[in-house]
């Protein structure tokens, strides 16, 4: 039977490891957060990570666009765009497919990749975070192009992931990361502005639990309030329900040179999980 050991959520900007020194003002508390949750992740010691987060038109274009999907390659090759320093990293084809089987199991109709190259959504945080070595199970969540899986049912879907991960055999255990967001405009006139409001009111939410909040915003009112970017919510609010308890915020910073809302999360794995 498998466990969930360890939950979190961060922001995956490529200047994250493109360019570290960005911002003295923020940098440094930035980067004792991740230290802070890479040695967490660490002493967890889990078989696989589950990565969920968007992709940006990289490994999956307008010719065919799943809502979910799930990787189960050997290996998963980086998608260096932005000239992000990343490497390869390997996945867990065993693990994916008993993770796969369960969420369609559980009536959600996840697609499955034995072929996934990851892009720096993926791949900023295995850098920043030190999990090159370890064994990845992406979960793509589209994000970016309509049509969005809702709310709502991403947060069904954290649930369901729950119960799939105590499907893995021989006391596996896994952590679960949700990558993205906060607010930011991506390529459109506003880009460049941070809703630090936004941020503080989200964040708040998930400290309190409260994911009904989350859940019941509009993707106009995101956009509108947060930007393009911050529909990536969805990764966040997964993981969240996935895990089950309250969040405790390690950092957020306005970045503004990285023209993101930047937030660390640590998440509280409570013994079970209910929609």
């Amino acid at each position: 039977m498998g466990s969930l050991v360890f939950a979190g959520t961060t922001s995956h900007v490529s200047g994250i490891v493109r360019d570290p020194s960005t911002d003295s003002e923020h940098g440094a508390a930035l980067a004792t957060a991740w230290d802070s949750m890479a040695a967490d992740i660490a002493a967890a010691d889990p078989d696989v990570v589950v990565l969920v987060a968007p992709d940006h038109q990289e490994a999956f274009g307008l010719e065919n666009l799943p809502i979910f999907a799930v990787g189960s390659a050997e290996t998963h090759r980086a998608i260096r765009e932005h000239g992000i320093p990343v490497d390869d990293v390997a996945g867990d084809p065993k693990a994916a497919q008993v993770l796969h089987a369960s969420l369609v199991a559980q009536e959600f109709d996840v697609a499955i990749a034995h072929e996934m190259p990851l892009d720096h959504g993926f791949l900023v945080p295995v850098k920043r975070l030190g999990l090159q070595e370890r064994h990845v199970v992406p979960l793509y969540v589209s994000c970016n192009q309509p049509p969005l899986p809702t709310l709502n049912r991403c947060r069904a879907l954290g649930v369901a992931l729950r119960r799939a991960i105590a499907e893995l055999p021989e006391e596996t255990t896994v952590a679960v990361l949700g990558l993205g967001a906060l607010s930011h405009w991506v390529a459109i006139p506003r880009m460049g502005e941070i809703n630090e409001e936004w941020d503080q009111r989200v964040l708040g939410w998930l400290e309190d639990g409260d994911l009904d909040a989350i859940a019941t915003m509009t993707d106009a009112e995101i956009l509108d309030e947060a930007g393009n970017g911050a529909l990536e919510i969805r990764t966040w609010l997964l993981a969240a329900a996935c895990a089950g308890g309250k969040a405790r915020t390690l950092a957020y910073a306005p970045m503004d040179n990285w023209v993101t809302g930047i937030g660390i999360t640590e998440l509280e794995v409570a013994a079970e999980v209910t929609a």
